[in-house]
């Protein structure tokens, strides 16, 4: 009797245990684009670099100062893909991404490591949205956290 008790306690279970969402199509297209924006720094190629986003989107950058605090800058896109490709020596990337879509909608959330000249600057958070158009993921706005003591937090990855 306590066998079946058992037994038919943890067949309930599995048959209220929520099923596994199946793997969405999108989201190796969703990073794709995200990993060619970094691909684009790296190798200083600003027309690779504007053809990840749209040019009117937003960037947003949240700079931790030393005292803590963190001060909000608006960098207009086009002038922070001009730095971008004038500068040698820029690698960053991200793991461990949360990617979040309904439709033609995607939002990309992702610790990452910031590296200039093989040397780590800062880490911090990511944040792509992403809009599809025309059967192509474009990144429509880019905000992040620059954290210079984060790393050892974020539990960087090589």
């Amino acid at each position: 009797m306590k066998t079946a008790l058992v037994a038919l306690a943890f067949a309930g279970l599995a048959q209220s245990a929520p099923a596994a969402a199946p793997a969405d199509p999108e989201r190796a297209a969703i990073l794709a684009k995200v990993d060619g924006f970094f691909a684009a720094m790296r190798t200083q190629d600003a027309k690779a670099l504007a053809d990840t986003q749209f040019t009117d989107g937003t960037f947003t950058v949240q700079r931790q100062q030393a005292d803590g605090h963190f001060e909000l800058q608006r960098p207009p896109v086009a002038g922070v893909i001009a730095s971008m490709a004038q500068r040698s020596g820029l690698d960053e990337h991200i793991w461990d991404p949360t990617v979040l879509r309904r439709g033609p909608l995607a939002v990309v959330w992702a610790p990452y490591e910031f590296k200039l000249n093989g040397k780590t600057s800062h880490c911090g958070i990511d944040v792509f949205n992403l809009v599809q158009t025309g059967g192509e993921w474009k990144i429509s706005g880019l905000s992040w956290t620059q954290e210079p003591t984060a790393c050892a937090e974020l539990g960087v990855k090589p």
